[in-house]
């Protein structure tokens, strides 16, 4: 499976709605999902409204769309799809060292520095003159006056920690090496005396007011207004993150298993295709306008495109999420879980209603409501699948490694079983409101398979 296509999948929405589809909950969660991207609705409706007016085919057709097809003409499902077999380790409660990191990173992100009469300490950021010396010669680049973050790993192994405990004015030598594997070969692998004087030692204080100016609240709907509630509030943030990447690492798997495993009997509609096309198209001109790029420098930065094939790759997203549409559909189809009239107009009334803008439903156009019936009919087959499928834990690489080499004198055959027990992946997660990341990705995040509606 070309992981290129499945990374694109992993993170784009169809269009520029990005709707959620990572939950565990429910299909009863299904019209809430629809409604987080309402937000966005006139720009969808513009777009499609431009495409339409490029593409005057497609937009009208029924086979452009999961709803004007039989899923099972195209599509056959593997058996036993229910029950499919993956292997993800099992979220992990943050450490206090893990909630103590993503606060200094809220801090250095948002906060004020403010100068400290101690030694240097780890995060405390640290003004420093250094000059590099290597076979007792200055060499170029390695000298300067730098704000540095300890912890941050912004220097070569050995830098930031040999600064810890350090006092201000202090003027101290660093006998270092440079890694092997350093980008400037004329000085990679060497060893390096760094004559460092700290000028300066500051750090970011985590006060009451500080946490105030963030104006957070946390899942209660309670305002967070001092330090112990902040402590919580990003411990509560981390425990969901882990959650989520666990429920993605999942799903993904699960994706993949589905791609691999479904025969199609037929090509897809040309119109699906060009449908799919341009949602994808979208979501990649508007990620590379928010990156300040080009669609060509995105796609090569992201994906490892080229001026010559990204619009290929472009086609091959496409292909790929329309695959899964149809597969979910077929599925839906078999188990009955296909929304109601009444469910896919009450998702819509919730869409617009979220809106901003004043839009009413008799302003949607057919592509945006199908994009909401699409979404349903995902989010319930994936939840669907979830459910439905066995996780096991992936086995330690120290553990295995251990029951090899007791398991030495057993036959080869023994041996070749436990060598083959299996393998893992896993992936991270975001969360906007206390300035973590992941990334991409991803965060990053390269993924193994995912659902062309998820976010």
């Amino acid at each position: 499976m070309n992981k290129n296509v499945l990374a694109l999948i992993a993170g784009a929405a169809a269009l520029c709605m990005m709707t959620a589809g990572c939950s565990s909950q429910t299909a009863d969660n299904t019209t809430a999902t629809a409604t987080e991207g309402a937000t966005s609705a006139a720009a969808a409706t513009t777009a499609a409204a431009a495409a339409a007016e490029e593409e005057p085919g497609w937009q009208d057709d029924d086979m452009a769309y999961l709803s004007g097809i039989k899923a099972s003409d195209y599509v056959e499902l593997p058996d036993g799809y229910k029950h499919q077999e993956v292997e993800a380790a099992k979220p992990k409660d943050p450490t206090d060292e893990d909630v103590e990191k993503r606060i200094e990173a809220v801090l250095q992100s948002n906060g004020t520095l403010e100068e400290v009469d101690r030694k240097v300490e780890e995060w405390d950021t640290v003004n420093i003159d250094y000059v590099g010396k290597i076979d007792g010669k200055e060499f170029e680049g390695g000298s300067g006056n730098y704000d540095l973050v300890i912890g941050s790993g912004t220097f070569i192994e050995g830098f930031e920690d040999g600064l810890i405990g350090a006092k201000k004015g202090e003027k101290l030598d660093l006998n270092l090496k440079f890694p092997e594997s350093y980008p400037a070969a004329d000085v990679a692998g060497k060893d390096v005396v760094f004559t460092v004087t700290v000028n300066k030692i500051s750090d970011y204080k985590l006060t009451d007011d500080f946490v105030k100016s963030l104006n957070l609240t946390n899942a209660f709907g309670q305002a967070v207004t001092d330090v112990s509630t902040f402590q919580e509030y990003v411990r509560s943030n981390m425990i969901e993150e882990n959650e989520a990447a666990y429920t993605w690492t999942v799903r993904h798997q699960i994706d993949n298993r589905l791609l691999e495993t479904c025969t199609f009997k037929q090509d897809i509609p040309e119109n699906m295709l060009e449908s799919y096309y341009f949602q994808y198209q979208n979501y990649l001109n508007n990620a590379a306008s928010a990156s300040y790029m080009d669609l060509p420098t995105y796609m090569q930065r992201q994906y490892g495109a080229t001026q010559d094939n990204y619009e290929t790759m472009i086609h091959d997203f496409a292909k790929q999420g329309a695959q899964l549409g149809i597969i979910y559909q077929a599925i839906a189809d078999e188990r009955e879980l296909n929304p109601t009239a009444e469910e896919i107009q009450g998702a819509i009334g919730e869409y617009v209603k979220a809106d901003t803008t004043g839009l009413k439903a008799d302003d949607l156009d057919r592509f945006i409501k199908e994009y909401i019936r699409d979404e349903l009919v995902s989010n319930r087959v994936r939840s669907w699948l979830y459910e439905n499928c066995k996780v096991t834990e992936p086995e330690d690489d120290s553990e295995e490694k251990s029951d090899e080499d007791a398991s030495a004198s057993e036959t080869s055959e023994e041996n070749t079983e436990d060598a083959s027990a299996g393998n893992s992946s896993s992936d991270n997660a975001e969360n906007a409101d206390t300035g973590s990341s992941a990334e991409d990705s991803g965060e990053g995040q390269t993924a193994d398979s995912a659902a062309a509606h998820e976010n």
